[in-house]
């Protein structure tokens, strides 16, 4: 470890794998970048000439994470320093023992973060924005005042008016800088080669501050330890809440079996498990603002590249998430709707009270459908299927099994789409009884029942029309439902197996945010990086997330190469395996244990060498039998 108080002074990382995140940190743009916007911004007239330069700073902090250390700013002084000397040239930065050039310090590593990190900081209550807006407050004020000191409150009052607008207006800005930065960095550990079918799966986890919560806040926000953090009183790990941070995330899934695209992809099932985007918003705010707003500028920077690029536009088909966006009784308005104007199809779990027939206030189909679990079905659904209690969380496999095969007997009444989607949201639905299928027999489609009785058959107790309205579904060979009807429509039945193979796929994001905060990895847990604030905490949370792509698009890479030796008859199918520094709490245990034999040892040798009970000290043993 390099903090503490056993701390080694030197980190001497791998001069090909330092060569490699520079190639990183280049196809982001953001050194450059930093750059460019660190000289604009500089108005001083003199002083020193600063040093270090940004993409050095952002290669060893990606480089910490890479080697799996805590992102320290001062471990990101002593890694610089202990570079190799071709290493620092490429760099740009200063050399030890060479005239003129000094070593990198803690200081200047510290003054340069906070001054990039300035840039994009959208917190009203950070110093830099905070400073520069009671600067120009004041000067608005002595600029309105006559020469008596009298203050023309009219004009004062437009002033200031103007002065807020203004700056609401920049701190806007640096929060688009801000999410500008978060996704250049993590979309630079994305392999081109490499191109994904178009799914992917989306949840949000703690991030806790490094500051600690005040029992009694202070009355000035600016004076909170991270004022833009917030409390949060999920109950998670046995704890009553936490402090900090939802961290988004998005990420890559493979195709369910139904879009049977990945023989045309070439990727196959296995394709990487990498971060598409992410995002920081404080732990109190809507997970489903922060997710649309995450998918409406991946879709932006995909179209622009591809029109950029002369390309065909990348595919958008399935994403998962689960009830925690969709978990409003009647309402798809703030999640599924939105998905579907981005071109994405929702994939969902739903709620116990969205599961069964529609309840009040979801509009009636005009079709006549039933609409059961979010799909449509026919009248006829028997009643014993109409109502189904999915499993709960940790079920065997009897007990889903049981309930998969309730849901398949339903298959055959749920209504099939015809076609896709109008402009509108509507779809033509029609029953499996349509010409079209021929999949069902029933009565209220004559044509049906020239069927082969072999075919399943409605039963007419169920439901029967009164004469002359009969419904639009039963009556014609498609009807149209609007999308209000349907506000929980999946492409698979809820339940199916289809659907429990489909939905699935979200647990790749829940092994995304497990190897974030595996304390033998990356680590994102609270005080493997030291600092406070939205800006600060997203941006190293950034770095984390790079270098976690990068770990496990090598990983997928060898198992690529492992399939590849299989299929060659070559018997390595799997790559050799890792070597690693035990854990201290490992040593400890197997120190223990030792020393819990050696005394177990000690004591049975003692005990071999005392008489037995009995015997004196004088006790003679008795003599052998006669041979």
């Amino acid at each position: 470890m390099l903090a503490g108080p056993a701390r080694v002074f030197h980190l001497r990382a791998d001069p090909a794998l330092v060569h490699r995140l520079e190639a990183v940190i280049d196809t982001s743009g953001l050194g450059a970048w930093f750059e460019a916007e660190l000289a604009g911004a500089d108005t001083r007239a003199g002083g020193r000439r600063r040093t270090l330069n940004a993409r050095a700073l952002l290669v060893a902090l990606l480089t910490l994470s890479a080697a799996e250390q805590p992102l320290i700013l001062r471990d990101a002084a002593r890694l610089l320093n202990a570079m190799t000397p071709s290493t620092k040239h490429r760099l740009g930065i200063p050399r030890t023992g060479v005239t003129g050039e000094g070593a990198v310090t803690e200081r200047m590593v510290s003054y340069l973060f906070n001054r990039m990190l300035a840039l994009i900081d959208p917190s009203p209550h950070a110093a830099s924005n905070r400073d520069a807006y009671e600067r120009a407050r004041d000067d608005a004020v002595a600029a309105h005042a006559d020469p008596d000191g009298v203050i023309d409150e009219t004009a004062l009052g437009a002033a200031l008016t103007e002065l807020k607008a203004g700056h609401a207006d920049a701190l806007a800005d640096r929060f688009t800088r801000l999410r500008w930065v978060l996704d250049r960095g993590v979309e630079a550990t994305h392999p081109r080669q490499i191109a994904h079918t178009g799914s992917y799966a989306l949840d949000s986890s703690e991030v806790r501050t490094w500051a600690r919560q005040n029992r009694k806040q202070p009355k000035a926000p600016w004076l909170y330890p991270d004022p833009d953090a917030s409390w949060n009183g999920k109950k998670t790990h046995g704890s009553n809440g936490w402090y900090g941070y939802w961290l988004h995330a998005l990420v890559r899934v493979p195709e369910a079996s139904r879009a049977a695209t990945n023989a045309s992809t070439g990727n196959g099932d296995d394709v990487p498990c990498l971060v598409e985007r992410i995002d920081l918003t404080a732990a109190n705010a809507d997970v489903r603002e922060a997710g649309l707003g995450m998918l409406t500028r991946m879709v932006a920077d995909h179209e622009n590249a591809d029109a950029a690029a002369g390309t065909p536009d990348r595919p958008r088909r399935d994403v998962l998430a689960d009830r925690a966006y969709t978990s409003e009784n009647r309402k798809a308005e703030d999640w599924i709707w939105p998905l579907w104007e981005l071109g994405f199809t929702s994939v969902h779990d739903l709620t116990v009270h969205q599961l069964g027939p529609a309840r009040r206030g979801t509009p009636k189909p005009t079709s006549g459908a039933l609409v059961i679990d979010g799909q449509p079905y026919s009248p006829r659904l028997p009643a014993h299927l109409r109502t189904l209690t999915p499993p709960p969380i940790g079920a065997d496999r009897a007990t889903i099994a049981a309930y998969q095969a309730s849901i398949a007997q339903r298959a055959i009444y749920a209504l099939h789409a015809v076609g896709g989607r109008n402009e509108d949201g509507s779809w033509d639905f029609g029953c499996r009884a349509m010409a079209l299928l021929g999949q069902l027999r029933c009565d209220l489609k004559p044509r049906s029942l020239t069927l082969p009785l072999t075919k399943p058959t409605t039963t007419p107790t169920v439901f029967t029309p009164p004469a002359g309205r009969t419904p639009k579904v039963c009556g014609q060979e498609k009807s149209r439902i609007s999308r209000d009807e349907l506000p929980y429509w999946q492409p698979d039945l809820y339940g199916s197996k289809a659907w429990y193979d489909s939905f699935n796929r979200r647990n790749r994001i829940e092994g995304i945010f497990g190897n974030l905060k595996n304390d033998a990895t990356q680590n994102i847990t609270r005080g493997n990086f030291r600092v406070m604030g939205l800006a600060k905490t997203a941006f190293m949370t950034m770095v984390a997330v790079m270098a976690v792509n990068l770990r496990l698009l090598d990983a997928w890479q060898l198992r690529r190469d492992a399939q590849a030796r299989a299929g060659a008859g070559d018997e390595l199918t799997r790559p050799a395996p890792r070597a690693r520094r035990p854990r201290r709490r490992t040593l400890l245990i197997e120190a223990t244990r030792a020393r819990v034999a050696a005394a177990r040892a000690a004591a049975d040798a003692v005990a071999a060498h005392q008489p037995a009970p009995g015997g004196g000290a004088g006790a003679v043993p008795d003599p052998p039998p006669d041979a």
